[in-house]
């Protein structure tokens, strides 16, 4: 299957795969120009189902730098290599995914990498992990409420000055130990 389209430059071009030719028409002579594209472009993947860092970081929407650092420290399972190239399998991916729902919910790299390891002892082993987790999300939870009644009343506060509201400043005062 291929792809048919004009260029601006007034060329015509063909997208077959990972190869585009180009077809340039000159007093009666066409000129075909073949350009590859090896590298990971557009779900470009290779016939052993591996996948360059290149494809990973564009599909995880990660830097292949943040990849190789998560390989280093062990989050990601080491790539095989092709040449000089790291080539991962398609659970790499899901495993990034994974990785990053931890981010969001507040673990950090440390903290991921025992969860992930753990992980393999069933419930017992990452419970507490979890359990300590949502203990310390509750306490974010409620200071971000916290913080939103005090900048909703800030907006619909009468006072010209909103340190001069007595609300506004006992609502600070409490953040105070």
């Amino acid at each position: 299957m291929y792809k048919s389209f004009p260029a601006h430059d007034g060329h015509s071009w063909l997208l077959y795969g990972s190869l585009c030719i180009r077809l340039t028409s000159s007093a009666r002579v066409w000129i075909i120009e073949l350009e590859a594209h090896f590298k990971s472009r557009g779900g470009f993947m290779p016939k052993d189902d591996l996948m360059p860092i290149g494809e990973l970081a564009r599909r995880t929407g990660m830097a292949s730098s943040a990849l190789r650092y998560y390989e280093r420290i062990g989050l990601l399972s080491p790539a095989e290599r092709a040449g000089q190239q790291r080539r991962y399998t398609e659970s790499s991916a899901e495993r990034v995914a994974l990785i990053r729902l931890y981010q969001d919910a507040g673990f950090t790299l440390a903290e991921i990498g025992r969860l992930l390891k753990s992980m393999s002892r069933g419930r017992r082993g990452w419970g507490p992990l979890a359990e300590r987790k949502i203990a310390e999300l509750e306490t974010r939870i409620a200071g971000a409420a916290r913080a939103k009644e005090m900048l909703q009343h800030a907006l619909e506060c009468p006072h010209r000055d909103i340190l001069a509201c007595p609300n506004f400043r006992s609502a600070l005062e409490a953040q105070l130990p």
